[in-house]
């Protein structure tokens, strides 16, 4: 069907719906089994009473960062979404059923374009106006980058439409969100989620136009983000600095320690016009690569100095074995969505299908094995309570499948600090890694020259 013919689409007006609610645990359980959260920060900023809220997050990872935002944020959130996935008409009931409503680009060649746009914002605001929370990804796109991109128009022309129809909508607020991945393909590699400070926009809005003023708005929200998320500068300089941020370890940083590691990124974007020290960082950063430094160098291990090695984790390695046996209901399931995403071409959405099929298929997968263990047991009349010798062996099975495989991700973490404690070790004090060692002091001495 070509595009002319397609049908101009109008989302039902909603503020939650029973799917959505019934299956955010799955999401929330998703991301908690593939990802190590090691830094959910400042939830507490959430607005207590109810309000329309708009969160606006960085976007570095694909479909997998909505994913997290609605599994780990409690109100239910609503989406704007590309249009060409809504054109099968289950697929559209099924994507209104969980809040998502079609956005329309340049790219699919409307000639109504205005209009079918103008449709969806108005259902957004309506669904603001019932104390919805809308999520947006100002930025416009992902970008695996740890950097905050400029801002697109959308939302400061979303809320001069809700002013203009509701002027009551000046309560709505808007909340930050800040998303780090430590390696966001990686099986339990570190994310931190961190909530912002409510961003004051009242005061952009024209009184005689209504409109609010894109451009500070859109400083005021990159200013705001760049609290709560990486965001490295110069970005023409990002190859060269970024082996410097991940032996920050920024990705699992808390409070204090956190504000200490932006005050540090802040430091260094304040060089950007100091033309001297940018050739000097490029010649130290290459003669770290000419001496082995390569993407797959894990930098965290190492540390900015040789007191930052971590501490090895024995007991982690002892109980692995365990953590084995514990996984044992789901190993085929992991090896073959790992074999199947690690195919996916493009690296952001990698995770994205793990976690997204994961959700689906290890629960799946172990109600059937539950079953079966069941029916076994029933046949043959085993029972050590004294009760249905079938809801035995379905229960008994079901704790061993879901808590084993938490335990082996959970002890997968661990192991990671272990290794990287032998890597930081060996990196230090091993006469082997002279050459790359001597390179990397240089390297931080020029990164952390005072400006």
């Amino acid at each position: 069907m070509s595009n002319k013919n397609r049908p101009v689409l109008t989302p039902p007006i909603q503020r939650a719906t029973i799917p959505y609610f019934l299956t955010r645990v799955l999401a929330k359980q998703g991301v908690k089994r593939f990802h190590r959260l090691t830094t959910i920060e400042n939830f507490n900023k959430l607005p207590k009473e109810r309000n329309p809220i708009i969160f606006v997050s960085n976007h570095q990872n694909g479909m997998m960062d909505p994913m997290i935002i609605s599994g780990l944020i409690k109100p239910q959130l609503h989406w704007l979404t590309r249009s060409d996935v809504f054109w099968n008409p289950l697929v559209r009931k099924i994507l209104y059923a969980y809040n998502q409503m079609p956005i329309y680009r340049q790219r699919d060649r409307f000639s109504n374009i205005r209009e079918r746009n103008d449709i969806i914002w108005d259902c957004c605001i309506e669904r603001l106006d019932l104390c919805a929370a809308l999520s947006l990804f100002p930025e416009g796109n992902h970008n695996p980058q740890k950097t905050i991109r400029d801002m697109k128009r959308g939302l400061s022309d979303l809320l001069s439409l809700a002013v203009k129809k509701h002027s009551d909508l000046k309560r709505l607020k808007i909340i930050p969100l800040g998303l780090e991945y430590e390696d966001y393909p990686g099986y339990r590699r570190r994310l931190s989620l961190r909530m912002g400070d409510e961003i004051e926009w009242n005061d952009l809005i024209d009184d005689v136009t209504k409109m609010v003023d894109f451009r500070l708005l859109s400083l005021r929200v990159q200013a705001s983000l760049r609290k709560i998320a990486v965001d490295i500068r110069p970005k023409t300089s990002y190859e060269e600095i970024i082996p410097y941020v991940r032996a920050m370890r920024t990705s699992e940083a808390k409070n204090e320690v956190w504000v200490s590691k932006i005050e540090e990124i802040d430091r260094i974007a304040l060089r950007e016009n100091d033309g001297d020290w940018i050739r000097t960082v490029s010649e130290v950063y290459n003669k770290l690569v000419e001496v082995g430094y390569s993407p797959e160098s894990r930098p965290e291990a190492w540390g900015i100095a040789k007191g930052d090695v971590r501490q090895k984790k024995i007991w982690a390695v002892l109980l692995y074995p365990i953590a084995c046996l514990g996984n044992l209901p789901t190993v085929i399931q992991q090896y073959l969505l790992n074999k199947r995403g690690d195919k996916v071409k493009a690296m952001v959405f990698r995770s994205t299908l793990k976690v997204g099929a994961g959700m689906f298929v290890y629960p799946i997968s172990w109600t059937i094995l539950a079953a079966i263990a069941g029916t076994i047991a029933a046949v043959k009349g085993v029972s050590l309570l004294g009760v249905s010798p079938f809801f035995e062996a379905f229960i008994a099975f079901w704790s061993w499948a879901t808590f084993g495989n938490r335990f082996y991700g959970w002890i997968q973490g661990h192991l990671y600090d272990h290794n990287d404690a032998i890597e930081g070790e060996r990196f230090w004090n091993k006469g082997k890694s002279t050459a790359l060692r001597d390179a990397w002091i240089e390297y931080i001495a020029i990164m952390k020259q005072e400006n």
